[in-house]
């Protein structure tokens, strides 16, 4: 008997009813069907509940991707827990760092994660082990949680002040959008959803719950695979991938290294894609081998999940970047100036506030922060300051300009430039440290000052790096200098080292 509320595990649930037996997820070497994947995320549920699991207890989950890992978030679910997804490709100290910010009960890792982390000093304890996974059990800080929403997850970004920032999403908030985007891009059970997104990428949503939810297959690609554009050019064909949602970045190393004209891809309906801009002249080379496919930009921070979509059609090729669209029905958006004032005019440029049903809940432990991210409005709705300057064109499209603030959006994902400074500061006679961005190179700069001549080999500044960034933020060049250039006023002088890149 399904509860009243509804809960991500009632997606998975559902479906059994009706297709029970059909391939939930498939993997290079197996395939698995939603019951086999229900039965085993309640082989989890009873594990975590015997072991004195509460709700909203956090479940860390450190792996890479693989079936049993949705188990555990569908268990999660089960259990009305808090779920935590961490990539493989984050070093095991920002790992332990996400772990300790969460103060998870449990941590769920494979066997590459597990060695990493004990070699760490973690000393995990095992309490089930399987093929695939092992859950271990974590004596935390019990945290005492008032919620007055039922939370499904925790992701975490990268954060301002040099500690990952914990994004706290309700089952709510994802269930508008996958009943949405289920219905949107017309997914049934006999469409083949391909997941290129790491777990801690809100992508990810679209890939688990959506496919979910209508009895589709979901094809479980690893962080490896995806890496390799001639393999997953061949892997997408070979699987009849019917959708795909992934970032530009993912699209235009297709495009450019996947030899795509070598294979059939008759079976591909949708082709979505956010996290960062698509440059028109990438989209047109995807567009020359797959001219006949449905493409959607789809825009939102993390805390808001998409809150926006642009249909891809003829007219946008008279944009330089796509618009990034109109609201989807369960989103409201506002435009302010710096003064906090509404703006209402056709192409007059503003900070972008979003509201609606899709909005995260909080910042975890940090009221501060979540208190400075809403903005109240006279009828005390409440709208998240996403920090993305835009304008409304005369169709009605919102069209991104810029951002607020010094964060940056490389290859999907949202990067702190402080988060890398204060991990190079740390290093040994290193004064100084700023990071900044090229969008024509696609490349992270990282400009360093020494309190001393330091060896020119950057390498193992970088290979220093490795230990505490995930490869996604490690600078694509190091740029050392005696001392940083300086306004009138003593800051360091930004403009002048954009001039170096």
């Amino acid at each position: 008997m399904i509860a009243s509320k509804k809960l991500l595990h009632h997606f998975i649930e559902n479906t059994i009813q009706e297709n029970g037996e059909c391939v939930y997820i498939k993997t290079a070497a197996n395939s698995y069907t939603y019951t086999e994947v229900f039965d085993l995320a309640k082989k989890y549920q009873s594990i975590f509940e015997s072991n004195g699991i509460k709700k909203n207890d956090r479940i860390a989950i450190y792996s890479s991707k693989n079936m049993s890992s949705i188990a555990t978030m569908i268990a999660s679910s089960m259990c009305e827990a808090v779920y935590v997804p961490i990539s493989s490709i984050n070093p095991p100290s920002r790992a332990i760092q996400i772990i300790n910010e969460a103060t998870a009960s449990f941590i769920i890792c494979d066997k590459a994660c597990r060695d990493a982390l004990n070699e760490c000093g973690r000393g995990l304890q095992i309490i089930y082990s399987d093929d695939e996974i092992d859950i271990c059990i974590e004596k935390s800080v019990d945290i005492a949680l008032n919620l007055a929403e039922d939370i499904a997850f925790i992701l975490f970004t990268s954060g301002s002040t040099g500690t990952p920032k914990g994004v706290v999403i309700s089952h709510r908030a994802a269930e508008v959008f996958v009943e949405w985007a289920a219905e949107e891009f017309s997914i049934t059970n006999s469409d083949i959803v391909s997941s290129i997104a790491p777990f801690n990428f809100d992508l990810s949503v679209f890939d688990i719950y959506v496919t979910a939810m209508r009895g589709a297959t979901l094809l479980l690609y690893t962080e490896n695979e995806t890496k390799n554009a001639l393999l997953m050019a061949l892997k997408l064909a070979e699987d009849k991938a019917t959708t795909i949602y992934g970032t530009p970045t993912f699209y235009s190393t297709l495009a450019y290294y996947g030899k795509l004209h070598k294979f059939d891809y008759s079976c591909l309906r949708n082709v979505l894609f956010a996290g960062e801009i698509f440059h028109l002249e990438n989209f047109m080379k995807l567009l020359e081998y797959w001219p006949d496919k449905k493409y959607a930009n789809l825009y939102g921070p993390t805390e808001t999940n998409v809150c926006t979509y642009f249909k891809v059609d003829a007219t946008a090729m008279n944009f330089p970047n796509f618009p990034i669209g109109v609201a989807c029905p369960y989103a409201t958006m506002i435009l302010l100036d710096n003064n906090d004032k509404l703006i209402d005019q056709v192409d007059q440029e503003g900070e972008l506030l979003v509201a609606g049903d899709s909005l995260f809940f909080n910042y975890w432990k940090d009221t501060e922060k979540t208190a400075l991210a809403f903005y109240f409005d006279s009828f005390n709705r409440k709208y998240y300051r996403t920090g993305d300057i835009v304008s409304l064109n005369k169709d009605g499209q919102y069209v991104y300009v810029a951002r607020k603030d010094r964060m940056i959006k490389k290859n999907g994902y949202r990067i702190e430039p402080s988060e890398i400074e204060k991990i190079v500061v740390s290093y040994p006679m290193i004064s100084n440290a700023v990071v900044l961005f090229s969008k024509e190179k696609n490349f992270l700069f990282c400009f360093v000052e020494s309190i001393e001549c330091i060896d020119k080999d950057v390498f193992s500044i970088k290979l220093f790096c490795q230990k505490y960034l995930p490869l996604y933020m490690l600078p694509d060049k190091f740029v050392l200098l005696n001392s940083m250039p300086k306004t009138s006023s003593g800051k360091v002088d930004l403009q002048a080292l954009k001039e170096l890149i």
